[in-house]
């Protein structure tokens, strides 16, 4: 079973703000024996927000960076990669997306997209440079993973050629589904 955890913002008497990764007390005192992991969890989130902040900054620079998918996969694989490594140590890392939206400074709904993104596209190869990051926020909210393979297809085609197109294809497809 996971031990949820959570991070923190503190700051120090001196006035640095630092994160610190916490558990329940009860599960700290029935696992003291992860002070160690803790202190490794908290100095790889601090490169996690670092790293994820630099990220953001390029993707920010310039209109085409913000719709470039490779981009936001790498953003994407950021994150989706620690919250995995926190897993595999035995952790639930209990709120990423509230987390990750104070420290870094991306919207919760951004956060849970990227987290998304990573896990239908567990490869950058898998993700189409010709298909802009807004058209993936909308595949993305597709459940049915042959559904998305179609619109992207589509999207690739030519078929489908504004977000608004996109749109159509959801709610034609949601009604067919139902």
């Amino acid at each position: 079973m996971s031990i949820p955890l959570e991070i923190v913002k503190i700051k120090d008497p001196d006035g640095e703000t630092r994160f610190k990764a916490i558990v329940s007390f009860q599960d700290a005192i029935a696992h003291t024996s992860h002070s160690q992991q803790l202190i490794k969890i908290q100095n790889d989130y601090s490169e996690l927000v670092t790293s994820s902040q630099n990220l953001l900054k390029e993707i920010w620079s310039n209109r085409q960076h913000m719709a470039d998918s490779h981009l936001q996969w790498r953003l994407a694989n950021t994150i989706y990669s620690f919250v995995k490594r926190v897993e595999k140590d035995g952790y639930a890392f209990a709120n990423v997306t509230e987390t990750l939206s104070r420290d870094v400074g991306m919207s919760k709904s951004q956060v849970t997209y990227l987290i998304k993104f990573r896990t239908y596209y567990p490869t950058m190869d898998q993700v189409s440079g010709e298909i802009n990051w807004s058209k993936y926020r909308e595949i993305i909210d597709i459940r049915s993973s042959r559904a998305r393979a179609i619109c992207e297809k589509k999207i690739l085609a030519g078929e489908i050629k504004t977000d608004h197109d996109l749109r159509d294809f959801k709610r034609r497809l949601e009604k067919t589904s139902n």
